[in-house]
C-alpha cells in the first residue's frame, strides 16, 4: 500500500469522528431535555428556598445577639442596672438620680439598636422595665421607667431630641415586649410578635451580671427585637428565587408573590414548650394548574401563629424547559462547527505548516540562520524530509556555535581586548577598549599599540614586554596609558601569542583590566592615613617614619638632626570658653605660621590635640635647633585673628638632638617630650633641650628592661584572649593571643610600656617564640576540652622578621608544636616590613604554602601599606582601633574606614575591625561590609580558661 495513502486514511478517520461526535452531542442534548424537570425536583427547590429563609433568619439572631450580649457587658449598664437592684428604693428621695441614669441608658439603649438595625430594645430591671426603645414609622422612640411610691410612671421621647413626657397609660410596645419574655430565657433567639407593627419579629435577651463575693448575679435583661418587614420579605425572595410571604397578624408579601391562599394547618398547633422557635413546624404542600406552593408555620412567642410560603409558577418552569431545548439545538449546531474547524487544523498541523516550516527553514538556512524544523512527528514522507534536513543542519550549526560563542564572551567581556598581527597592527578591539580609552573600532584598527602610551611607563618595559611575547612566551604587568581625552589610566594587562597549527606565532591577544579606580583608592587610603584631617598636615604615623628615616642616616653617615615638639599653652581653655570649632580654626593657623618659619626639607605635623612636631634636618650645630625654636616663640607674640577675634597664645617647645646613646625613635620622642615638660614648669613659652639631667625616665626604662629579662624565666609573663566575632552570626571565629605582664612590684605593666622596649632591647625575638609556642600549647589544650576556637591570631614584632635565624625559629616552633598550620594567623603591622627583604618574604611565603594565614594589623597606620598589600597576599586586614574609635563622629576616620573595607574587598580579603566598644559601631561595620568584629563590646581580653567557660558550647568556622 502506498505510504501516501496514510494521509488519506488519516482524513477518513477525522470525518468519521466528527459525525461520531455530532450523533454523541445530539443524543445527550435530547436526553438531557426529555429527563429534566420533575414534581421532587419542584420541590426540592421550594426546601432550598426554605433552607435560604433560615440561614436570614439566624444571621440577623447572631447579629442581634452580639450587639445584645455587648450592651449587657458594657460597664456602665452593669453598674446602673446593679444601682437599682441594690440601693433603689421608691421611698426614698434618690428617685430623681435614678431617673436620670435610666434616661441614660435608654438613649444609649437606642444607639445600639439603630447600630444592630433592630426593631426595638428594653431594659428589663429587678424592679421591672427600666428604659425602652422602638421605632414607629421614621420615628424613634425613647421611654424610661420611674418607681415612684404611688406606682410606675413611663416618660416618652418621641423624636431625638425631644424631651421627655409623661405617658397617660402603659404602652402596648411595653406589653408585647413582656409577652414573649420567658421564650427567651434559655438566651435562644426567638420569634415573637412585632412589638411596634404587628407580625413576627426576632427577638433576643442577654442578662446583666454583677460580681458577688459568691460569683456573678443577675441583676436585669437587655432584649433586642427586629421585625420581619417588606425588605426582609424581598430579600429572602431574591435570594431563594421564588416568591416569598408571610402571612398572620399581618400579611408581608414579595412584589412577585400571586394572589393565593395557603393550604389549611391540617396537624394541631406546636406546643407551647416550641414557641418562638426559628425552625419551622413542617411544611404543608399546595399545587394547582398555575403554582406549586409550599408553607410552614411558627408559633410566635405570644401565642400566635405565622405562615411562610414560597411559591414558583408553572410557566416559569416551562420557559426554563423552552430555553433548554434551544439550548441543546445550539449545542448540536456548535458541535458541527467545532467538528469542520478541527478537521481543518488537523491539516493544517500534519500537512500545510510542517511543510511551510520545511520551506522558511531552507530559506534560512541559505541566509546563514542554520535552525531545526520542530514540531514535525515522523512516520510519513514529510516526516523523513524534515529528519534528514534537521539531521544535514545540526553539523554546520555545531561548527559555527563554537566560533559565535567564543566572539560573544569577547564582546561581552568587562576587560578590554585587542588582536595585534606580527607586525605590530591592531586588527580588533572589543566593546570595552572603546568604552574605556573613548577611542572607536575604527580609529583604532590599523594602528600600533603604542598610541595609547601615557609617556609614563620607562621604555624598558616596554622592551621586556616584546622581548617575552616574540619568543611565545605570556608577558603580565601594569601599565599606564592615557585615553582620547588626555585622561591617564591604570591597566592590569596580559599579552599573549596566538600559534598556529605549525606553532608559529601568528598574532597576539592583549587583555586589559581598568584599575585606575584602584589606584586612586589606594592613594586616597594612602593619604587619609597619613595625613592629620584638620591641618593636612603630616600625622604621628607619617612623622614616625621620617623621623626613623632622619635617625638612621644620623646613624649611617653622621648627619645631624632635631626633634623639636610643642604644643600651646593653655589651648584647653580656649577649647572650654570659645568651643571647638574656634579650637580647630587656630590649629589651622597655628599650622599655616609653623610652615612659613620651616625650610622645605623640613617636617612639620600635628601629633593629636594641640601638639605639634618638627623634624629639623641637615642642620650643622645643635643651636640651629634654639635658632628655630626661638623664632617660633617670637611668631607666637603675633596674635592670631579668627575673623573679628583676635586670640594670643604662647608654645612650649621640648628639643633633642641626637647623641650616641639614643636608640630608636620612641626614646627621641620621650626625650623630646621630657623637656617638654620641663619647659612648661620653667613658666611656658619656652624651649628646653634634652640633657643628661633629664635621664630619671631613661634610667627607670633600663630598670624595667633589666626585670623584663627575667620575666620570663620567672613566669611572670602570661596570655590572654580576646575573642574574634563573626558580625553576620556573632559566632567566635577566632581568638587573639595578647601579651601581658605582672611585675612583682609594679603590678600591671601596660604592653605599650614595656614591648617597644622588649622591641628596642633585643628581648623580643625570645618573648615572641614562648607566645607562639604558649599559644599553640593552648589550642592543643582547648581542643582535648572540646573546644574549637577557630584560628588563633599571634602578634609578631618587627624584630622578628629580621634575619633568616628568627624566620626560622618560628617555623621550627610551629612544626615542634604539632598544631595545623591552618589554625594559626600570624599578626604584623606595616611598619614591621618597611626594611623586609626578598629573604623575609621568601620566608613568608613559605609560612604562607604550609597552610599559616597572615593578617595586617592596625592596616593604616603604617607607611608601606599599599605596597605590602601587593607583595604579600596576606588574607586579612586589620583596621586599627583608632579609626573605629571616631568614625561615628568623625568624617575622616569614617571615610578611612569605608575606603579600607572596600580596598580589602576588591583584593579578596577578610576585614576585622578592632577596638568595637558600642553595638552602633557593629552594627555600622556590618553595614559597610565588614566581616569580623573584636573590642570591648563583645569581649575583653581574658585568660584561657573563661574563654572555654564562655564559648564551650560554640561552634566556630575554621
Amino acid at each position: 500500500m502506498p505510504r501516501l495513502f496514510r494521509l488519506t486514511h488519516r482524513l477518513l478517520l477525522l470525518w468519521f469522528a466528527s459525525v461520531a461526535a455530532v450523533l454523541t452531542v445530539s443524543g445527550a442534548a435530547f436526553l438531557l431535555f426529555e429527563g429534566h424537570e420533575v414534581e421532587a425536583e419542584r420541590r426540592a427547590r421550594i426546601e432550598a428556598a426554605f433552607g435560604t429563609l433560615q440561614n436570614h433568619l439566624d444571621q440577623r439572631a447572631a447579629l442581634l445577639g452580639h450587639s445584645a450580649g455587648a450592651l449587657a457587658s458594657r460597664p456602665g449598664m452593669v453598674a446602673t442596672i446593679g444601682l437599682y437592684a441594690d440601693h433603689f428604693d421608691p421611698q426614698a428621695d434618690n428617685a430623681a438620680i435614678f431617673d436620670a441614669a435610666a434616661r441614660e441608658l435608654s438613649m444609649e439603649l437606642g444607639q445600639m439598636a439603630q447600630a444592630a438595625d433592630a426593631s426595638w430594645a428594653a431594659i428589663i430591671g429587678p424592679r421591672g422595665p427600666v428604659g425602652a426603645y422602638w421605632r414607629h414609622g421614621e420615628a424613634d422612640h425613647h421611654a424610661y421607667f420611674s418607681l415612684r411610691p404611688q406606682g410606675v410612671e413611663i416618660y416618652v421621647s418621641a423624636a431625638p431630641g425631644a424631651p421627655f413626657r409623661a405617658a397617660s397609660q402603659p404602652q402596648p410596645f411595653i406589653q408585647r415586649v413582656t409577652a414573649g419574655l420567658e421564650a427567651t430565657r434559655n438566651g435562644s433567639p426567638v420569634l415573637t410578635a412585632c412589638a411596634t407593627a404587628g407580625g413576627p419579629a426576632l427577638a433576643v435577651q442577654r442578662p446583666v451580671e454583677i460580681d458577688t463575693a459568691d460569683g456573678t448575679r443577675e441583676v436585669g435583661r437587655v432584649i433586642l427585637g427586629a421585625c420581619l418587614d417588606e425588605s426582609f420579605v424581598d430579600k429572602v425572595a431574591a435570594q431563594a428565587g421564588a416568591a416569598f410571604g408571610i402571612v398572620g397578624e399581618r400579611k408581608l408579601l414579595s412584589e412577585a408573590m400571586p394572589d393565593i391562599i395557603p393550604p389549611a394547618v391540617a396537624d394541631p398547633l406546636p406546643a407551647a414548650a416550641d414557641r418562638g422557635r426559628l425552625s419551622l413546624a413542617g411544611i404543608r404542600w399546595h399545587s394547582d394548574e398555575a403554582h406549586v406552593l409550599g408553607a410552614g408555620d411558627w408559633l410566635l412567642g405570644d401565642g400566635s401563629l405565622s405562615t411562610a410560603m414560597f411559591v414558583l409558577s408553572r410557566q416559569q418552569l416551562s420557559e426554563q424547559r423552552d430555553a433548554l431545548f434551544t439550548a441543546g439545538l445550539a449545542g448540536m449546531a456548535l458541535a458541527a462547527a467545532v467538528v469542520f474547524v478541527v478537521g481543518v487544523l488537523y491539516l493544517r498541523r500534519n500537512v500545510t505548516s510542517p511543510l511551510e516550516r520545511l520551506a522558511a527553514a531552507v530559506a534560512s538556512a541559505r541566509a546563514g540562520r542554520y535552525e531545526k524544523v520542530a514540531g514535525v512527528r515522523s512516520g510519513d514522507e514529510i516526516g523523513d524530509l524534515v529528519d534528514t534536513f534537521n539531521a544535514m543542519t545540526e553539523k554546520i550549526r555545531d561548527r559555527e556555535y563554537q566560533l559565535r560563542r567564543l566572539s560573544q564572551a569577547v564582546e561581552q567581556s568587562p576587560a578590554s581586548v585587542i588582536i595585534t598581527s606580527t607586525s605590530g597592527r591592531i586588527e580588533y578591539v572589543n566593546p570595552r577598549f572603546c568604552e574605556i580609552t573613548g577611542y572607536t573600532a575604527d580609529e583604532a584598527v590599523g594602528q600600533n599599540p603604542g598610541f595609547v602610551k601615557s609617556g609614563h611607563m620607562p621604555e624598558a618595559v616596554y622592551r621586556e614586554l616584546w622581548d617575552t611575547i616574540l619568543v611565545g612566551r605570556v608577558w603580565r604587568g601594569e601599565l599606564t596609558n592615557r585615553t582620547k581625552d588626555g585622561r591617564i589610566i591604570h591597566e592590569q594587562t596580559s599579552i599573549s601569542p596566538i600559534l598556529d597549527e605549525s606553532g608559529a606565532v601568528t598574532h597576539f591577544v592583549a587583555v586589559k583590566e581598568d584599575i585606575t579606580r584602584r589606584k586612586e583608592a589606594e592613594a586616597h587610603v594612602n593619604h587619609l592615613a597619613y595625613h592629620d584631617a584638620l591641618t593636612d598636615l603630616p600625622n604621628r604615623r607619617l612623622f614616625r617614619d621620617r623621623l626613623n628615616q632622619a635617625l638612621r642616616l644620623h646613624q649611617r653617615n653622621g648627619t645631624g638632626f632635631a626633634l623639636l615638639i610643642l604644643d600651646l599653652d593653655h589651648f584647653k581653655d580656649i577649647n572650654d570658653s570659645l568651643g571647638h570649632t574656634v579650637g580647630d580654626e587656630l590649629l589651622r593657623l597655628v599650622a599655616g605660621r609653623l610652615l612659613g618659619l620651616l625650610r622645605d626639607t623640613d617636617t612639620l605635623s600635628r601629633l593629636g590635640g594641640d601638639e605639634f612636631a618638627i623634624l629639623q634636618t641637615d642642620i650643622r650645630q645643635p643651636s640651629d635647633a634654639a635658632v628655630l625654636a626661638g623664632k617660633i616663640i617670637e611668631s607666637f607674640r603675633e596674635s592670631f585673628e579668627l575673623g573679628l577675634m583676635r586670640l594670643h597664645s604662647n608654645t612650649s617647645i621640648g628639643i633633642v638632638v641626637p647623641t650616641g646613646d639614643v636608640l630608636d625613635v620612641d626614646d627621641l620622642i620621650s626625650r623630646a617630650d621630657i623637656a617638654l615638660y620641663k619647659a612648661k614648669a620653667a613658666g611656658r613659652a619656652a624651649y628646653v633641650y634634652f640633657d643628661d639631667a633629664m635621664t630619671a625616665q631613661v634610667q627607670n626604662d633600663a630598670e624595667l628592661v633589666h626585670d623584663l629579662a627575667r620575666a620570663l624565666e620567672l613566669g611572670q609573663l602570661t596570655l590572654a584572649y580576646q575573642p574574634q566575632i563573626e558580625l553576620t552570626t556573632g559566632r567566635l571565629v577566632g581568638v587573639e593571643s595578647l601579651l601581658r605582664w605582672q611585675h612583682p612590684q609594679l603590678g600591671g605593666i601596660a604592653p605599650n610600656r614595656f614591648i617597644p622596649l622588649a622591641e628596642s632591647r633585643g628581648l623580643m625575638p625570645e618573648i615572641g617564640l614562648w607566645v607562639m609556642a604558649e599559644s599553640c600549647r593552648q589550642w592543643q589544650r582547648w581542643q582535648a576540652q572540646g573546644l574549637d576556637v577557630g584560628r588563633v591570631a599571634i602578634n609578631v614584632s618587627a624584630v622578628q622578621f629580621k634575619g633568616g635565624r628568627g624566620m626560622e625559629s618560628m617555623l621550627e616552633t610551629i612544626e615542634g608544636s604539632g598544631v595545623p598550620p591552618s589554625v594559626l594567623e600570624i599578626e604584623f603591622t606595616e611598619s614591621a616590613f618597611v626594611d623586609v627583604g626578598n629573604d623575609t618574604l621568601a620566608w613568608i611565603r613559605s609560612l604562607s604554602e604550609r597552610g599559616v594565614h597572615f593578617a595586617i594589623d592596625d592596616f593604616g597606620t603604617g607607611y608601606s601599606s599599599l605596597i605590602m598589600l601587593r607583595q604579600l597576599r596576606a588574607h586579612k586586614l586589620k583596621i586599627d582601633r583608632e579609626f573605629v574609635k571616631d568614625m561615628m563622629s568623625d568624617p575622616n576616620d569614617a571615610a578611612i574606614v569605608h575606603a579600607t573595607v572596600s580596598l580589602a574587598k576588591t583584593l579578596g580579603m577578610t576585614v576585622v575591625a578592632e577596638g568595637i566598644e558600642e553595638a552602633a559601631q557593629a552594627d555600622y561595620l556590618l553595614r559597610l561590609g565588614c566581616d569580623v568584629g573584636q573590642g570591648y563590646h563583645f569581649a575583653a581580653p581574658m585568660p584561657a580558661d573563661d574563654i572555654l567557660a564562655r564559648y564551650g558550647g560554640a561552634s566556630p568556622s575554621a
